[in-house]
């Protein structure tokens, strides 16, 4: 089975997950205020387990200089689509600009893409994953969160980044590594478990959240706008420019995929936080996942 294939299965899966999670929430099985718990269940416990999960292999030095080529790589896809946010959105309205700059700027890579990843790569492709959402987690608390705030003290940027469970696991992960033994089998089972069930939950979560919206109100030009050059220019710069350096593939399919992922789950909720155009940047979100259900599988036919 090609890319393609496991990524148009993997996209049928999710989009399953996705249609459950609409109908917990129109059902009122799944709440609002109880949506905050299966997020917080999510980014406290399964996705970190997702993650350690892949690094409980054996130490490779090759795999290692390559975890090293993927950082790098998020560093530059992350410079390269500040300077598109500047240029494609110098125009939008002033209260619109943070939300546009920042859905540009990061996609839904760790909720959504890490699944899709696991699903489509395996272990190995977690594995770099982790790696290449490093750069980025540190970025869209500190460049990303500048976006909507001022003043905001280094030494508090230093401790939202400190508690966040599936950057400090990549470090544990390490760790693990390099020990002369493994976790185990008990507990390094229910750590795959509880990682597996990341797929699933993230999809009815974002499902849930759609179906607490108005898709009538999703029809926005700039939504559509950004969703182009989310799921589309971004992905596909990356991809032809990644190839022509000659960059592993495993590396620039990891990348591309995560990059091909729908605005970031929490544009809508940082710009709540912080008093800008929350609706909008809600409309972001949804627009984009949806369209994304067909895109990434589209893109895949290029690898």
């Amino acid at each position: 089975m090609n890319i393609f294939e496991r990524m148009l299965n993997t996209q049928a899966l999710m989009f399953v997950y996705v249609v459950t999670g609409i109908i917990m929430a129109k059902t009122k099985i799944l709440k609002h205020e109880g949506r905050s718990s299966f997020i917080n269940l999510l980014l406290d416990i399964t996705l970190p387990c997702m993650i350690l999960n892949s690094f409980n292999v054996d130490a490779d030095i090759n795999q290692l200089i390559a975890a090293g080529e993927i950082m790098i790589i998020s560093s530059v896809c992350f410079v390269i689509a500040w300077l598109s946010g500047k240029i494609f959105w110098r125009k939008a309205p002033k209260e619109r600009r943070a939300v546009l700059e920042f859905a540009t700027q990061f996609s839904n890579a760790g909720n959504a893409g890490l699944p899709i990843v696991a699903a489509v790569f395996g272990a190995e492709g977690v594995f770099y994953a982790s790696f290449y959402l490093m750069p980025v987690r540190i970025l869209i608390w500190t460049a990303g969160l500048s976006l909507f705030v001022e003043g905001e003290s280094f030494k508090d940027k230093i401790k939202i980044l400190l508690k966040t469970p599936s950057l400090d696991v990549v470090f544990v992960g390490l760790v693990l590594m390099f020990l002369p033994f493994k976790l185990p089998s008990v507990l390094s089972t229910a750590i795959k478990n509880m990682g597996d069930m990341t797929g699933p939950l993230s999809m009815m979560i974002i499902g849930a959240a759609l179906g607490e919206s108005n898709l009538r109100d999703a029809l926005d030009v700039d939504a559509f706008k950004l969703t182009f050059v989310r799921l589309a220019v971004q992905p596909l710069m990356y991809l032809f420019l990644l190839r022509a350096v000659g960059v592993p593939d495993i590396l620039w399919q990891v990348t591309v995929v995560l990059t091909a992922m729908p605005a970031a789950a929490n544009t809508e909720i940082i710009a709540e936080m912080y008093g800008k155009d929350y609706k909008f940047a809600a409309r972001c979100v949804v627009v984009s996942t949806i369209v994304s259900l067909v895109s990434v599988p589209l893109l895949t036919l290029l690898f």
